[in-house]
Formats: C-alpha cells, structure tokens, sequence
C-alpha cells in the first residue's frame, strides 16, 4: 500500500525543525516558494529569528566553468555554486567588497559600486587622480570600501580608497565631484583600509598603522595637505607581510591579520602563516595602548581577501567552519609578466591554533589567468 504525505500541510513543528537545518538565505527563500504554507512558516521564522539575519555567511566570487569571463557565487555549505547574474562584472577585477555592493575600476580610473543582489542603480564616481599608474589598469586602485550602504544612507556613505602603485589614501563622500587626498609623502604603502567608530584606519605591508578623521575639502585641487595620525609606526626590525589585513571582531575589537607568503625567486609559492593582533586603543581610537598577539579566535572566522574582511560566528556556522580559523582568498597580484598567470590558486584555510591547513573552495583549471575572487555578504531580507 502506498502512503500520501499531504507535504504541503505538513506540521509547524517539522517544517520549523527543516528550516533550522537550513543555513543558506537561498535556501530559505526556495522553502517559502514551495506553497503557501511553507510560506507562512518561513514568514513567521523571520519574524522572530533575529540570529538568523545577524549571521549571514560570506560567499566567494568564482569564475564560471562555462564561461569563465564570468562570476558565479561559491557557497562553502553548501558546497555548490550559484551564478550570478551581473554582465558589469563580466572579466572585471573587484577592488571592493562592502555591504553587498561590488566595486570596478575602468581604464578612467572610474570606481563604479554594483549590487548585484538588489534592483538599484550602480554608483559610478569621480575619477580619482591617479598620478602614477600600473601596466594594468585594474589595479591602479587597489582597494575600496564603504563606510555604510548606500541604499539605507544613499546621502551620508564615503568610500575610501588605497590607489596608485604607491598605495596612496583618499576618500570622497556621497554627492561630492572631487576626492579629498592624503598626500603626506611619509604616509604610503598601506594594503587595507576599513571605517571602525567615525574613523578611518589604514595598515601596510611593515605593520605601520594610521588613522584619520573625515575632515573634506572644499578645493577641487585639494592643495591642503592632509597628516593621518599615527597610531603605530614601523620599527626597524618589523617584519614584511605583503597581505595585511583589518578586520572588526564580533566583539567590536578592532584586529590585525598579518598574511606571510613562500616565496622563491619573487614567484609565489602560497600563503605561509597569519598571525592575528588585537588592536587595544584608547577611548577616542586615536592612540594604540598595546598591540596583543591571539592564540585563540574565540566563537570569530575571518574571512579577508581583496574585499572587507569580516567575522562569522563558530557556535552558529558549527557544522560548517573550523574553529579559530581563517578563510583567506587570494589577492596576491604579480605584475610580471602577467597578473595572474596561475589564477587564484592561493585559496584556503588557516587555523592558528594548530597552524594548518584546509581547502573550502577547490582549485580548477578554468581559474587559470582569472581575476582574483572576492568574498561578498549577500543581503538577506525576507519579504
């Protein structure tokens, strides 16, 4: 005898137990699609699931395997791929990730902000004046990011910039037609930028750490020069790490991932370690009180790569992520001869504890000569 499951009238309580299972936003989405009542259950989850919006998992821009001038979203729990459909960011380099919004640079040198995940116009800026240019155009501005998203502050946003090959800062404010510039000769070279309580901070390779406030100029030529404040400076026996990274812990705390490379004959051979740092500053975050080494990353997963770093909760993602671990993706770029012959093979996992070594998205040939990935938060919003 065959039995009927009336599974569109399933109980609350199983339903619930499924939803729970299911980590994804995609996921959610496709069990409210199913019928009405899956609908309604998934609708009064979200109501009260607090926890579930705060804690949505990055996902890695990959190239397509069919078409690979194109990005897909790699999804680490799923371990599945998803396409994203986005023709701006067809055979683009992202030299930002924030909010998720996406950010490109054309031969201009024109950041444009694209939302892939939203129907919204894409933000296109002033052209930053780049006064010293690379080969590639793509990375003549290294990275950007945004202080908040434009859709909920489309009035009050800033984007700030590391550009030129002398990794510069600037940053400019939503509606203004020109960049305020940091143009102290003592202060270049810095590899991260990030917005932490009303500043800006900025880190360089040699572990050299500054801050500003957003003081914005009123002359298109921006003739006042402006000073960051130092909050450490490089000592002579500091060490070179050619990825540097800040990161906000779930705490609020303010931390330093330090990215060592293999390398032999200036070719790269892969990630070596990361060391993580808390940052312990004084209560106006413009002075550091001590710079702590951390054994540990408690309940936080980093994320870092070319796009904001970020931290994901353990407890929550347990049966996905490794303890005191950090998710790295590569943005290691090499000018010559290509900028990345090999694509982006310098992908993996890192646990500091232990000081070894996993895989979450696997390498494949059609990576090859492909623009790095970037991790990006897709907006979860239900109804």
């Amino acid at each position: 005898m065959v039995i009927k499951r009336d599974w569109a009238n399933l109980d609350s309580l199983a339903l619930n137990m499924i939803l729970e299972k299911l980590t994804e936003p995609i996921d959610h989405i496709w069990f409210g699609s199913v019928c009405k009542n899956w609908h309604s259950i998934a609708n009064l989850s979200h109501q009260h699931d607090h926890q579930f919006r705060s804690n949505i998992m990055p996902m890695l821009t990959i190239p397509s395997e069919k078409s690979p001038e194109k990005r897909c979203l790699y999804s680490i729990p799923a371990n599945r791929v998803y396409p994203l459909e986005s023709t701006m960011l067809n055979n683009k380099r992202c030299c930002g990730s924030s909010h998720g919004w996406l950010a490109t640079l054309d031969e201009e040198d024109v950041i444009t902000w694209v939302n892939p995940f939203k129907d919204v116009a894409p933000i296109s800026l002033p052209p930053i004046d780049n006064y010293m240019v690379c080969k590639d155009y793509d990375f003549n501005v290294h990275k950007v990011t945004l202080s908040v998203d434009p859709i909920t502050s489309p009035n009050d946003y800033v984007v700030a910039a590391i550009y030129t090959t002398r990794s510069c800062l600037a940053f400019i404010k939503a509606g203004q037609e020109f960049w305020t510039y940091i143009q102290d000769t003592d202060h270049f070279g810095f590899i991260d930028i990030t917005f932490y309580k009303g500043l800006v901070y900025a880190v360089t390779r040699w572990k050299k750490i500054v801050c500003f406030d957003l003081c914005y100029s009123d002359d298109p030529w921006d003739v006042e020069q402006r000073i960051p404040n130092v909050l450490l400076q490089r000592s002579d026996d500091a060490t070179y790490s050619p990825l540097t990274y800040l990161v906000k812990s779930l705490d609020g705390e303010l931390w330093m991932v330090r990215r060592f490379i293999n390398r032999v004959k200036n070719i790269n051979k892969g990630t070596n370690s990361l060391h993580v740092f808390k940052l312990e500053l004084n209560d106006k975050g413009d002075k550091l009180m001590h710079l702590s080494k951390l054994e540990s990353l408690g309940d936080n997963v980093l994320f870092v790569g070319d796009g904001d770093s970020m931290s994901v909760s353990t407890s929550y993602f347990s049966s996905y992520l490794q303890k005191d671990s950090i998710y790295y993706s590569d943005n290691y770029y090499n000018e010559v001869p290509v900028p990345y012959p090999r694509g982006p093979f310098d992908m993996g996992i890192y646990n500091i504890k232990h000081g070894s070594f996993g895989v979450h998205c696997p390498y494949k040939s059609y990576f090859k000569g492909m623009a790095p990935p970037i991790w990006v938060v897709p907006p979860f919003q239900w109804n």
